[in-house]
């Protein structure tokens, strides 16, 4: 391959941008619409680039386009380069601002050890502006790819070609459980060993139960077992907190963060249903491999190690 022709031919960010958004769309009509051009024009910007590259990108036919191997292998890298230039312009624009960290935090984290941490680093960098954004592991992953977090508290990515764009350092294990009103009807049907009626049900409206991982089945039939099937899940939320709330007060069964609870179950007057309990992938810091990390955000991320550690210590556990 031509190197100079390439760039004599003009591969810019552009050509890479509608070339992911033709291989992600499937088709050549769907993605004009996305950039908001015509067909022809983004037909013809495709070849443009098979031609900078003297190299097929997709088989055109009856049914549709398919990608070539090249194509396959052009991705990746064009991905790459789209996202670090998403991630260049966002530190560029956030370095003329008054000095900010872009945080973001998966939901469950909104406990004392989190508070403690941030009135720490306040304490000795009020100077400083954190900016927090709620969010589950898999958006925090996107705005972190994006450019628009500095640093994610969040899972591990899932085991796929994004996995290398992330170092991930774990702070904390997860496990979940399904939760009732203390006076749901579930509790009495289990002690009495009577076959569990199906109950109506709230779930997170991003799963915090990835359906891919190997055990899935066997979360399948436990849920199944206290009477939570997939017809019966009549509420989707996103806030855990109102998931809690619709557990409590609305009657509902809800499959929630054993970690957000342990202090408060007897308080809001909630029980876990017996055998429930399942290990999820751990919350920890993420933040884009190889990226540029300040001076501020580097004591973030120690008084963050530091304080979990001393949580864990105090539950006597490890991590």
């Amino acid at each position: 391959m031509d190197m100079a022709a390439v760039r004599d031919r003009h591969m810019n960010i552009t050509k890479l941008e509608r070339l992911i958004a033709v291989y992600e769309a499937g088709s050549f009509r769907k993605a004009a619409k996305v950039f908001g051009i015509s067909q022809p024009a983004l037909t013809w910007s495709i070849r443009q680039l098979e031609e900078s590259l003297n190299l097929p990108l997709f088989v055109r036919g009856p049914r549709g386009i398919t990608p070539t191997e090249p194509c396959e292998r052009l991705i990746m890298r064009a991905r790459l380069i789209v996202s670090e230039q998403a991630r260049l312009l966002a530190e560029v624009e956030r370095s003329n601002r008054i000095q900010t960290i872009e945080l973001g935090v998966h939901p469950i984290l909104a406990n004392r050890d989190f508070v403690q941490a941030l009135a720490q680093f306040r304490q000795a960098h009020d100077e400083v502006i954190i900016q927090i954004v709620d969010g589950y592991s898999a958006q925090l992953q996107e705005r972190l790819r994006q450019g628009s977090l500095d640093l994610a508290i969040c899972a591990p990515a899932a085991r796929t070609s994004h996995e290398a764009e992330f170092d991930f350092e774990p702070l904390q294990a997860q496990s979940y459980s399904v939760y009732a009103a203390k006076d749901h009807p579930v509790f009495a049907e289990l002690a009495a060993g009577l076959p569990v009626s199906t109950h109506d049900w709230a779930q997170v409206a991003v799963h915090n139960v990835q359906m891919e991982q190997t055990d899935s089945e066997d979360i399948l039939k436990m849920l199944g077992g206290v009477g939570m099937t997939p017809a019966k899940a009549i509420i989707r939320a996103s806030s855990m907190q109102l998931i809690c709330s619709l557990v409590k007060d609305g009657g509902l069964l809800g499959m929630l963060p054993d970690d957000l609870l342990q202090h408060d179950v007897a308080g809001v007057g909630l029980q876990r249903v017996p055998g429930t309990q399942i290990d999820a992938p751990p919350l920890g810091l993420m933040t884009v491999a190889g990226s540029y990390q300040s001076r501020s955000l580097r004591k973030l991320m120690s008084i963050l190690r530091q304080t979990f550690r001393k949580g864990l210590q105090r539950q006597g556990g490890s991590m």
